[in-house]
């Protein structure tokens, strides 16, 4: 298992366990629903040719950490931890 959480909060963000993701931020989760992760030019051959991975595509898990935890979150608030 593996969970991202606030360090500053110590709330987990979401977990994987296995193939089940895990919300614990609801806005976060619907904004994975709808619009996704989008996937850089470069990167797109990793993910099929997608322009954007979605919760529920097989490469969500793998997209989230690669992509959007680089881009977008700040690595001194947002830690993940192995369970």
């Amino acid at each position: 298992m593996k969970k991202l959480i606030n360090t500053k909060t110590d709330q987990p963000l979401v977990e994987f366990q296995g193939s089940r993701v895990i919300f614990h931020n609801k806005f976060l989760e619907k904004e994975m629903e709808k619009i996704g992760i989008p996937i850089p030019h470069g990167l797109r051959g990793v993910y099929h040719g997608k322009e954007s991975v979605r919760l529920g595509d097989e490469e969500f898990q793998q997209a989230f950490v690669e992509v959007y935890y680089i881009l977008t979150m700040n690595p001194a608030t947002f830690k993940w931890i192995e369970l």
